[in-house]
């Protein structure tokens, strides 16, 4: 362990870069991170372990997502940062929904490219997590559909009408769902679906049984949630309960 971490706090002197600005650590809406090419965080701004609630930037160093997400989130993530890393990739603005480990889900809106040394060579990745919740005054299409996203988290074990999620957004049917799919790649039925699946995950890493988590997060049936798991997280929530306790 010893030997991770004195190899990951001298990466910047190894690859002869300078350390991030201290700017970074007043920032107050965004996780400024970088990390080397297995993952390991080399580099978290203050932000960022306050987040975790650390008690030092340097508890976030040597570690990885794995060590603070669900793994399918870590896995997401990961993914991601191996294509930045092998194509040189540039990921820009990606929204996605994460949970904090409170049991709320956030928005976070990343970007992430290759982080080079002075010869080009790509050592790592690096990046920028903005809170949309932290920073609601500049990111205007949250701020449109702040309702009816504060509706979803509270109601999604319910019948859910988008009729009702247009009318907390002051539009016509047709146009929020037409801003709605602009905005976010997705539409709001599928929204609706990807967060039961989100809370879905929670439980099952919590322990409850599969027929709980089916009424709790708002499916018709047990068959139906099985079916609608799989094709969102390419395993059964059996199998994903189960990975989940071998990750423990």
């Amino acid at each position: 362990m010893m030997d991770m971490l004195n190899k990951v706090f001298d990466f910047y002197q190894q690859h002869e870069l300078n350390k991030p600005s201290p700017l970074f650590d007043l920032l107050n809406d965004a996780f400024y991170f970088a990390k080397d090419r297995d993952g390991h965080f080399v580099y978290a701004n203050r932000l960022l372990f306050e987040h975790f609630n650390l008690d030092d930037p340097s508890d976030v160093i040597g570690k990885t997502d794995y060590d603070f997400f669900r793994f399918d989130i870590a896995d997401q993530m990961h993914q991601d940062d191996l294509k930045v890393m092998s194509d040189g990739l540039t990921i820009s603005n990606k929204l996605e929904l994460v949970q904090d480990g409170q049991g709320d889900v956030h928005w976070f809106i990343t970007s992430k490219l290759a982080l080079r040394n002075n010869h080009g060579d790509i050592i790592g990745v690096e990046g920028f997590t903005r809170d949309a919740h932290r920073s609601q005054s500049s990111f205007e299409p949250y701020n449109v559909f702040r309702h009816c996203i504060s509706y979803l988290q509270q109601n999604y074990m319910n019948s859910i009408s988008i009729e009702e999620l247009a009318k907390l957004s002051c539009m016509s049917l047709s146009t929020f769902e037409r801003r709605f799919k602009r905005q976010f790649a997705i539409t709001p039925n599928q929204y609706v679906k990807r967060l039961r699946i989100q809370k879905a995950c929670e439980l099952l890493a919590a322990g409850y049984s599969i027929q709980h988590v089916t009424m709790a997060c708002g499916f018709c049936d047990q068959s139906y949630f099985t079916r609608e798991f799989r094709v969102s997280m390419g395993m059964t929530p059996r199998k994903y309960q189960l990975k989940s306790r071998s990750e423990l």
